[in-house]
């Protein structure tokens, strides 16, 4: 699918319920109303057709990789909220089992979708889109390779930088996951780190009294640099 789909994360909500033990997720693959950073609003109705007509052709992935199937969705449906799912047990792969671990941490919490949008109407500098070709759902957390960056920590303040980072730090100290899962870890936290230096940046660019925020940047850089120097 290189080349062909496009990719939208949702962070509003995208994780309801994790049912370890029957190995079920629900929550939301998207969201209505939006307009994200890419200036675009999916529209309620924009799934209608695509479930409607190849329902069993859409799969549940793991980062958007086709070689990595969790499975499919037992339910598939718009709500007034948005794109609402409810998986198939997760089938018994070791990316499965470690993405369950990652959801019950609290680190896995968001979702994406890989699409090809069919109709699309401009207002003004706004791409509204009304109907797409749904290939695919993923849970997402960190770039697993070029083709899938990751995008999942746009517009996190400082403290919700700080929080993702002892998710992560607990989880590598507690965590049994796969040596890749591991290394996307990694990646994860780099991200994080250059998240913190942007805002650290534009809080130290504000004319005004130093902040909690200023404060707080400085040692949470640290603590992510000693982590991946080690």
């Amino acid at each position: 699918m290189k080349g062909l789909l496009n990719y939208k994360n949702n962070s509003l909500g995208a994780v309801k319920d994790i049912d370890v033990k029957n190995r079920v997720i629900t929550g939301y693959l998207s969201s209505f109303g939006n307009i994200d950073h890419d200036n675009d609003i999916i529209e309620k109705g924009a799934f209608t057709k695509t479930i409607n007509e190849r329902r069993n052709q859409i799969y549940f992935l793991n980062q958007h990789n086709f070689a990595q199937p969790h499975g499919k969705f037992a339910v598939l449906r718009e709500d007034t909220k948005g794109l609402y799912f409810e998986s198939e047990p997760l089938i018994n792969t070791s990316y499965s089992e470690d993405a369950l671990k990652l959801y019950e941490a609290g680190i896995i919490a968001e979702h994406s979708i890989g699409f090809v949008t069919t109709k699309k109407e401009f207002k003004g500098e706004i791409r509204h889109i009304k109907e797409m070709k749904l290939y695919e759902g993923s849970n997402v957390t960190m770039g697993s390779n070029s083709d899938t960056p990751f995008t999942g920590f746009k517009s996190m303040t400082l403290k919700d930088v700080n929080e993702k980072v002892s998710l992560i730090l607990k989880f590598f100290k507690t965590g049994t996951v796969t040596d890749d899962t591991f290394g996307l870890l990694e990646i994860a936290l780099k991200d994080l780190q250059k998240q913190a230096f942007e805002i650290g940046k534009m809080t130290l660019n504000e004319i005004e009294p130093v902040s909690s925020t200023q404060k707080d940047f400085k040692p949470l850089i640290e603590t992510i640099n000693d982590f991946i120097k080690n």
